[in-house]
């Protein structure tokens, strides 16, 4: 339960503006942005100095926003483009309110890291020309943002984990109680405080409570920190649970990954051949969509529906093209082999369904032109599942075959907020002094994700909090 502010216990009590808890890209935003607003600021980071940086330091950290068409993008994509495309894939469950403030902000956002020094590079290829990834990556994103929060003279303190709120007299929040080196420590935000310490992806208890059983041996991609103490005291003191607390974030992963914090091992290659189970038979579309539409769902469906594992197949058609490279960080070399017995031996699949499911798969493939670049409408006949787009024969040896299945990235589950990132109790009403921002937020993705567009989520609602919380010090 929250705890009264003056509550005894405490070995020191501190004072500030604005108390930042989490230090990925939502609570940096939110740092930077209320120092640049004048105000006081501490930031304090669960982990040690050397893994800070919460899932973004784990990322590609590419982002979606809106932009003119250029050298990467064939056409333009603007605020209301990147709108429906949420509301879409979240099938209308999204808060429209909330989404709205994203895809209006987005834009803003990316030219406030531009101006803090960021480079940008083209997204991974094929995902409709709306991404743009930092050069340096996640790491080197929370790396320049650290530099620029310590230069305009905000406080870091490392190993600092919130283990409760702190209530004021008027009912509100008055900051939190941590464990850091020096013990219990009291933090005072005049202003407000920030959660901005992630999901519960990295708390097996947690997520098979609200996962489902299966999920325990989920392959955690970001940060072990990421526990949900955050959500918890927020619960515990009133706010009010949002969003889909069942599901969460994937992507289809390299099998042979590390099982914690094994960062970006994902093949985003996927479209360019064919997956199978461990009976050797397909079990998806998986030309249904761009794959940033798909990737989510995918790997949870190969966790639970295909036993956990599976296969993505290719030939040297997909394997020679240049863009196979670019959409997969290999953890290990594939299978390989001349033949498509030989490859089945190899995956210990039964060779008789395997070549079945292959001859059916190539005499169902339609004529057509082949076109990464957009829904190509290439696809097969007469067989099911289909392959709507990009439907090539699997016809050009020697054949490669990568072990595959899904891990967690983060969850969906979240806190209620307002379009300024307040926290919102049971009541419905504003809890006075309490923001969250990044994945602390719930209400934004349902049962899948669109690619790209967490980082930049963090980014905007950790600027709004900091900005709305540094006013709210001054008396505004």
């Amino acid at each position: 339960m929250p705890l009264p502010a003056g509550s005894p216990g405490a070995a020191a009590t501190y004072e500030t503006d604005v108390l930042v808890v989490g230090g990925g890209i939502a609570g940096l935003s939110a740092a930077v942005e209320a120092r640049q607003h004048g105000a006081d600021v501490i930031l304090i980071e669960k982990a040690p100095r050397e893994h800070r940086g919460g899932n973004t330091r784990f990322a590609d950290a590419q982002m979606r926003f809106p932009h003119e068409a250029d050298a990467y993008g064939p056409r333009d994509y603007t605020a209301d483009d990147m709108f429906d495309d949420l509301m879409r894939i979240s099938r209308g469950r999204a808060n429209r309110d909330l989404v709205r403030t994203l895809c209006d902000n987005a834009r803003a956002a990316a030219e406030w890291l531009t101006a803090l020094g960021l480079e940008w590079e083209a997204g991974y290829p094929h995902t409709a020309g709306y991404r743009r990834s930092p050069k340096a990556g996640g790491q080197g994103l929370v790396d320049l943002l650290y530099r620029r929060l310590e230069g305009l003279g905000g406080i870091v303190s490392y190993e600092t984990a919130a283990v409760d709120l702190l209530l004021a007299s008027g009912g509100g929040i008055a900051g939190v109680r941590a464990r850091g080196p020096e013990g219990l420590i009291d933090l005072h935000a005049r202003g407000g405080t920030i959660l901005a310490c992630g999901g519960f992806q990295a708390s097996v208890e947690m997520r098979v409570r609200y996962l489902g059983r299966f999920s325990d041996a989920l392959i955690l991609r970001g940060s072990r920190y990421n526990t949900g103490e955050g959500l918890m005291m927020a619960i515990a003191a009133g706010a009010q649970p949002a969003g889909q607390w069942g599901d969460y974030h994937s992507a289809v992963l390299d099998a042979r990954s590390p099982r914690i914090e094994c960062g970006v091992t994902a093949l985003y290659n996927y479209q360019m051949g064919i997956f199978v189970n461990r009976e050797g038979r397909r079990f998806l579309d998986e030309g249904e969509d761009f794959r940033d539409h798909t990737y989510v769902r995918f790997s949870k469906h190969i966790v639970e529906q295909a036993g956990g594992q599976a296969w993505c197949i290719f030939d040297q058609k997909a394997f020679q093209r240049e863009e196979f490279a670019r959409a997969w960080r290999p953890v290990g070399p594939p299978l390989q082999s001349d033949t498509l017995e030989g490859l089945a031996r190899q995956m210990d699949v039964p060779a008789e369904n395997f070549l079945e499911t292959v001859a059916a798969f190539n005499a169902a493939v339609q004529p057509g032109d082949y076109d990464l670049d957009r829904l190509d409408g290439k696809r097969t006949l007469g067989i099911y599942p289909p392959k709507s787009n990009w439907a090539l024969p699997i016809d050009t040896p020697p054949y490669l075959a990568i072990p595959v299945t899904g891990g967690i990235t983060f969850t969906f589950g979240g806190l209620k907020c307002d379009t300024s990132a307040r926290v919102i109790d049971t009541r419905g009403q504003p809890l006075p002094g309490l923001y969250a921002a990044g994945e602390p937020m719930g209400e934004f993705f349902y049962d899948n994700y669109p690619g790209a567009t967490s980082v930049i989520r963090g980014c905007v609602f950790g600027r709004i909090a900091g900005a709305h919380a540094a006013s709210r010090a001054r008396g505004g």
